[in-house]
């Protein structure tokens, strides 16, 4: 294929326009020449894999890059893309990326023995992006989600007993009632994604490093405001199929640019936090003033400090705050979202909605005041979890594990693996794997009651992976469920709600970001009747 076809058979002109155009300093100038660049040298290295990974099927490299560059459904990807490919493979398939091929994984046996295997399969380094672009910049470098051997293990080693020590349900109950006392100024109709992101960036401000954002009563936060262009710039599919535009030409990108100025602002936050805290903390000790606060309520940055301590290990400034940012991102958005789907399912499919309330009644009484639950309370929820898993079954907000790279030739169930190559847990589509799951694109909690189905698909393989498994399993992860259920079971005592008819997801739920692999969705309206 030369220049000229290539440019007519790929849609050169209306990528240049829709893509690059809007977001160049000077709009004339560079042309349309940086576009066939980039695009005609990835055609001529990297359209198919290499001949070591072809015993795989894979995905075309111009039908998912458009994919991407289209903003497609989740749904749209999974069903139209991904699930044709995986219908004919015996569990994997290759993805295409910018650069390499990884081996996406959606067979629960080989998942399991993937992620039990961390020394033949560590991390990779190309989960972390280009150094200096804004992903990187956010969640690179040393931090207990990309370091491998001796280094995560000190990581892991105090943020274990942190997240262990940590678990503040009267700060997420006392949270959800003022999120309620917001829910009063914003009339019937609410847009759960912009509320529960507002709770969760508070819950984890204050339960991570005792920072209040005031997200949830006031509606122009500065850092909320920060926060959520740093998040939104760090999903734009542009940057991500071309982070040369977000490191070495990012002069030529000035509405970049400022949002990496406001992540500088935000990294210079918690680098201010933690320091003053290691002060504050050391002088409490000197004169014998330290607050006398229970350890589960202690924010995370106090117990890893304290870990550091008990654990004869110790983490760096510039660590500590890698780590707090890994744990942002994952205590806020996946949460927010996670609650938002949760919300969603439960609107349009009301029955469900009244036999959870039942249970979180049952659970905390129907008194009309608002009831915090304690750490006892939420283990009773059983039908509530069912529906927070299957949610995350079906919308889970990460749809693949990081990558990690093979230090040599193995076999995963039978799925040959070349030494180098790139892995991962295709969490998406496991959890829509019509070899794994009955009906697998209906919402159904009762598959994670006793008994039923979850029982049977997770106890040979790993069918359900919203937060990892094995040895890297998601170290926040039970604080994430906690945090749900507690939210869950007070805003089903408190409201009744349902989908507006004039819902854009009135005929499904429309998620996006599948080029950044964290999904989210927009205008997810919904209208809200209290009960007392």
């Amino acid at each position: 294929m030369n220049t000229l076809q290539f440019i007519r058979e790929t849609g050169i002109e209306q990528f240049y326009h829709q893509w690059i155009q809007p977001r160049l300093r000077d709009k004339k100038a560079i042309g349309i020449a940086v576009a066939i660049a980039l695009l005609y040298s990835l055609h001529r290295k990297i359209t198919k894999p290499p001949a070591n990974l072809r015993h795989l099927p894979w995905l075309g490299f111009y039908k998912y890059h458009k994919a991407i560059l289209s903003n497609v459904t989740v749904d749209q990807f999974s069903r139209d893309i991904t699930l044709p490919v995986m219908e004919k493979s015996s569990g994997a398939f290759l993805q295409p990326m910018v650069g390499y091929w990884i081996i996406q994984l959606t067979d629960p046996i080989a998942i399991k023995q993937l992620l039990q295997k961390i020394d033949i399969f560590p991390k990779s380094k190309i989960n972390q992006g280009d150094d200096g672009s804004l992903m990187y910049r956010f969640i690179g470098g040393d931090n207990i989600l990309m370091l491998n051997g001796d280094d995560w293990k000190r990581h892991r080693k105090i943020a274990n007993p942190a997240f262990t020590r940590a678990m503040p349900v009267k700060l997420f109950g006392e949270l959800t009632t003022t999120m309620f006392k917001a829910m009063d100024g914003l009339g019937k109709k609410i847009d759960v994604l912009d509320l529960f992101s507002r709770v969760t960036i508070d819950t984890i401000g204050k339960a991570g490093f005792g920072f209040d954002f005031n997200a949830l009563t006031n509606r122009n936060s500065e850092w909320v405001e920060n926060y959520d262009n740093v998040k939104e710039g760090m999903l734009d599919p542009f940057f991500l199929v071309f982070p040369t535009c977000d490191t070495t030409l990012l002069k030529w990108f000035p509405k970049r640019q400022k949002v990496h100025d406001q992540l500088t602002h935000f990294l210079e936050m918690l680098a201010g936090i933690i320091e003053d805290r290691r002060k504050t903390m050391k002088e409490a000790r000197e004169n014998g003033t330290e607050q006398l606060v229970e350890a589960h309520e202690r924010d995370l940055l106090t117990l890893m400090i304290e870990c550091e301590e008990n654990e004869n290990a110790t983490l760096s400034n510039e660590e500590l705050r890698r780590n707090l940012c890994i744990f942002f991102l994952a205590g806020h958005d996946t949460t927010a979202f996670t609650l938002s789907f949760m919300i969603y399912e439960l609107a349009v499919n009301p029955e469900m909605q009244e036999r959870a309330r039942k249970e979180a009644i049952a659970i905390l009484g129907d008194d009309p005041y608002d009831k915090l639950p304690d750490i006892e309370d939420t283990k009773q929820m059983s039908y509530i979890n069912a529906v927070m898993k299957e949610t995350m079954r079906l919308h889970n907000p990460v749809l693949s594990t990081t990558a990690r790279e093979a230090t040599k030739d193995c076999v995963l169930n039978g799925i040959f693996i070349p030494k180098g190559s790139l892995v991962s847990a295709d969490i998406l589509d496991v959890h829509r794997n019509p070899k794994v799951w009955t009906s697998p694109y209906e919402f159904n909690p009762d598959r994670f009651l006793p008994g039923g189905e979850a029982e049977q698909k997770t106890s040979a393989g790993t069918a359900w992976i919203p937060f990892s498994s094995g040895g890297r399993i998601c170290v926040g992860m039970n604080f994430s469920l906690v945090e749900q259920r507690v939210i869950l079971s007070m805003l089903l005592r408190k409201y009744k709600w349902k989908l507006p008819s004039d819902s854009i997801h009135a005929n499904g739920l429309k998620t996006h970001g599948v080029a950044f692999g964290i999904i989210s969705s927009t205008n997810l309206d919904i209208d809200f009747e209290k009960r007392y």
